[in-house]
């Protein structure tokens, strides 16, 4: 099971220290909680350059030019950021490691419509599809 802390702690630079606190923070993701440099940081883990990753978020370059100067995203757009965490925690578990996760999020899958996985990621039903593949991939499932 994928934890929220271990994803909120791989794009956000948030350290609550009370376990409460920590498992609250998906539900209370404010204005301000996640920071910019967290696009830079996110991006180097999954190998891709940062204005790849804010297409994937739905931020264009003029919105990340106000972002970087407030220094957070909005809430929306961290929401974003955060089911793509999700996605590469979910990957890194099944692959065993986070730089095999991210080359195969970057790599064409005939099995979604010979797209890299990560392309994908920009809506729910995306990121599902690539979820189900993962776990197809975890049990040895394949067509």
């Amino acid at each position: 099971m994928i934890s929220a802390e271990s994803v909120l702690d791989m794009v956000t630079d948030l350290k609550a220290e009370d376990a409460e606190l920590r498992s609250l923070r998906l539900v209370q993701l404010r204005p301000n909680s996640v920071p910019w440099s967290s696009v830079a940081g996110f991006s180097f883990r999954l190998g891709i350059e940062p204005a790849e990753l804010l297409r994937l978020i739905g931020i264009s370059e003029r919105t990340a030019v106000r972002r970087k100067t407030e220094g957070y995203l909005k809430t929306d757009e961290a929401d974003r950021l955060l089911r793509v965490g999700r996605v590469f925690e979910e990957a890194t578990r099944v692959f065993g490691d986070g730089v095999r996760a991210a080359g195969w999020l970057r790599q064409n899958s005939p099995v979604l419509y010979n797209s890299p996985p990560l392309s994908l990621l920009d809506c729910d039903a995306g990121a599902q599809l690539v979820t189900d593949e993962l776990e197809r991939i975890e049990f040895g499932e394949f067509a």
